[in-house]
């Protein structure tokens, strides 16, 4: 009995060492390819505070409503000037293959405004926000930056917080009251106030994210592929939810907070281990982890953030790995000017600077990373084009199913097949598949 003990701990010890080390295998050696990825969360959302004087007059101590890294006291709303700056930086900066850099904004598709005359909240979906939000010009401006094809919008959240604790939290004092009233979004305990907590309804946040996967359709003209949790909390009955809906590509696996895991230590291995059972068995997923990060404005010293994204970024090319950079809104939209500028000057000097390694990079958004990953070729909408890839040592055909060519406006059409050579990138008009079939 004892020796049948010992050896079904060896077997286990070595079960997990096996899954510790194992990992999904790639169609493409990411070595060669030398890809970057630029995923940023909390576009959309109508927060922290619509002002620089919002907080001015009140204790914004006293309203407790969690810890968060102090730069967000000033988060905000993005603006034109905001999209319409980044879209110049991100199109003066162009891949090996000629494609310029593609940005991913993760957005929160909804917002709750309090409207103090008649004591109701109201809601509002893109590209509407409360009034204490005023952005002219900005969907213009997301508009043409889509147009340009270095905007890829993809799926954040639908309010980025739970709407029930919101609305009760959001009124429970004098102080919650006055800073509900001026447009904050913060309120008592908010920061625990999460959008996937456990503590919500299957049926809330089943019809949160129909709707949320609606607005998107609609507002971007295409349906979202990809997904990061607002708040990195999530658990596995979230993926399998956004699986069913289409969101095959998951992102920041490594970052997830699943409040049903154990505390410490055993919670930490239970963490690791769920992430690389569910890398190595749900095939229909793409797991996508951060392992660069662009935070410069969390820095004393943006120029040291820079220079280690960059080193980041080597690493993750030597692991074989595509690097995705980890850069939240609030470096680029911010009450204070200066931290703006800085933001925008740090993506700068990363993008310049990423361009001259290793003879240049390709930049990539989450879906081509995902396709490319299992198939060896992708495809991505780029404005006016289609972007096509084929990353292996060997000509492949590309396929775009009616749904995929739907989604381009061709409605209506067959099934279009492109035949790749190796290594090629091919950027394709809309116009010439509207009068052509299949090429080649």
């Amino acid at each position: 009995m004892k020796r049948t003990g010992v050896w079904l701990a060896l077997g286990a010890l070595c079960g997990g060492l096996v899954l510790a080390t194992l990992a999904p295998r790639s169609v493409v050696d990411w070595r060669a390819v030398r890809a970057i990825g630029l995923e940023s969360d909390d576009w959309g959302l109508a927060g922290f505070v619509p002002r620089a004087d919002s907080w001015q007059g009140l204790d914004r101590e006293a309203l407790k409503p969690g810890r968060f890294p102090p730069v967000y006291w000033g988060s905000t709303l993005e603006d034109a000037a905001v999209v319409e700056r980044m879209t110049s930086v991100l199109a003066a900066h162009v891949g090996r293959d000629g494609v310029p850099a593609v940005f991913q904004p993760n957005y929160v598709m909804g917002s709750l405004g309090y409207d103090e005359a008649d004591g109701r909240w109201q809601s509002y979906e893109l590209p509407h926000w409360p009034p204490e939000y005023p952005r002219p010009g900005l969907w213009r401006a997301v508009v043409q930056a889509q147009a340009r094809g270095v905007w890829h919008p993809e799926l954040h959240a639908a309010l980025h917080y739970d709407p029930e604790l919101r609305q009760s939290r959001g009124l429970e004092s004098e102080l919650a009251r006055a800073v509900t009233g001026r447009g904050i979004t913060l309120f008592p305990g908010s920061e625990q106030a999460r959008e996937l907590s456990p503590g919500r309804s299957a049926e809330a946040m089943t019809a949160e994210l129909a709707h949320s996967l609606a607005v998107f359709a609609r507002v971007f003209g295409r349906p979202a592929g990809s997904i990061i949790a607002p708040d990195y909390t999530w658990s596995g009955w979230h993926e399998r939810l956004w699986q069913e809906r289409g969101l095959s590509v998951i992102q920041a696996k490594r970052e997830q907070l699943n409040p049903l895991w154990l505390s410490g230590m055993p919670g930490r291995i239970q963490k690791y281990l769920d992430r690389q059972w569910a890398k190595l068995t749900q095939f229909g997923r793409t797991y996508l982890e951060r392992n660069c990060l662009l935070e410069p404005v969390q820095s004393d010293d943006a120029a040291a953030v820079v220079d280690r994204c960059l080193e980041d970024t080597r690493r993750a090319w030597r692991r074989g790995q595509p690097a995705i950079v980890e850069t939240h809104r609030v470096n680029f939209a911010h009450t204070d000017p200066r931290i703006v500028a800085t933001g925008l000057e740090a993506l700068d000097d990363y993008l310049s600077a990423a361009c001259l390694l290793d003879g240049g990079p390709v930049f990539l958004c989450d879906t081509e990373i995902a396709q490319l990953t299992r198939r060896g070729v992708s495809w991505r909408r780029s404005g006016g084009q289609l972007v096509l890839r084929n990353a292996t040592h060997s000509a492949r055909v590309l396929t775009l199913s009616v749904a995929e060519l739907a989604t381009c406006g061709l409605v209506g059409r067959q099934p279009v097949f492109i035949l790749l050579a190796a290594g090629q990138v091919l950027r394709l008009d809309l116009s010439e598949l509207k009068l052509r079939g299949n090429l080649s």
